[in-house]
């Protein structure tokens, strides 16, 4: 399957975008889901507290399987598998979020720029996780957009070698960080993945305009081998939700190395599901 991803552009930025992932009905049909479990006046369930802001997302307990399925998308894993090489694994649970315009006096503008350490402090290999965040809306300016500081994986990678960089990286403090390049607001179109590096320093936006931002973060992990690939399945039920594992089908359950025997055949061969 043909996917227009610049991988140039990922090696050097830390991300790029794959358009047209969703057609227009899986946008419409998807959305909708969004709306039903992650409504403006409610909080979503598992989370404490009660927040008025417009961020809202459904943990691993209690996530949708119909949307976080989706993170074997035909097209998503094509474009795994030109990122992360052809071994590699769904990671966890993939998180449906949905951010609306936050009621005045509970915006939150400065959530932070941070990395999603894979672990903390970096273990070997932690650089082949990958990340994506797909589209179920256009996001505009203002938006509420996901913001990438491009190239700062690259500095994360030199700056883990110096002591004192390298404990501000892994406790998030990345203000005034040396070398760290200016954010930039990622405006894409509904149906659009954007996939980022591990290491790449981010955050999100507020979202200013009547739309609500729908997006579904999937987690993938690639390795050198096949036998590495083999040993990471060791535990692989111990990262996805019991629930959404009872609703994969078998060639979903082999991208997440759930299956009993997904050595012997190409889990990726298989229609989707969804």
């Amino acid at each position: 399957m043909a996917i227009g991803l610049d991988r140039d552009q990922f090696a050097r930025d830390g991300f790029t975008i794959v358009p047209d992932v969703l057609s227009s009905d899986e946008i419409e049909r998807y959305g909708l889901i969004f709306e039903e479990r992650l409504p403006p006046d409610k909080q979503p369930p598992g989370i404490p507290g009660n927040s008025q802001n417009g961020r809202k997302t459904l943990i691993s307990d209690h996530t949708d399987p119909v949307l976080s399925n989706l993170v074997g998308h035909p097209k998503l894993i094509a474009a795994v598998e030109e990122l992360a090489g052809s071994h590699f694994l769904v990671q966890s649970t993939s998180a449906p979020v949905i951010t609306y315009k936050s009621p005045a006096g509970h915006e939150r503008f400065d959530l932070g720029y941070h990395v999603d350490w894979p672990h903390n402090p970096p273990e070997p290999q932690d650089d082949r996780y990958l990340n994506g965040v797909l589209h179920f809306s256009t996001v505009e300016p203002g938006g509420g957009a996901f913001m990438v500081c491009p190239g700062s994986h690259r500095l994360v990678e030199a700056k883990l070698a110096q002591p004192e960089l390298r404990q501000r990286m892994l406790d998030q403090d990345f203000n005034d960080f040396p070398g760290l390049s200016e954010p930039l607001e990622m405006c894409v179109a509904a149906g659009s993945c954007i996939f980022f590096h591990a290491w790449l320093v981010h955050d999100r936006s507020e979202n200013m305009r009547t739309v609500p931002r729908k997006v579904l973060f999937t987690h993938y992990k690639g390795f050198d081998t096949l036998a590495h690939r083999q040993a990471y399945r060791a535990d692989a039920s111990e990262r996805f939700a019991r629930h959404q594992i009872e609703t994969m089908d078998q060639r979903l359950l082999g991208l997440c190395g759930l299956n009993a025997d997904s050595s012997r055949a190409d889990p990726r061969c298989n229609p989707c599901s969804n």
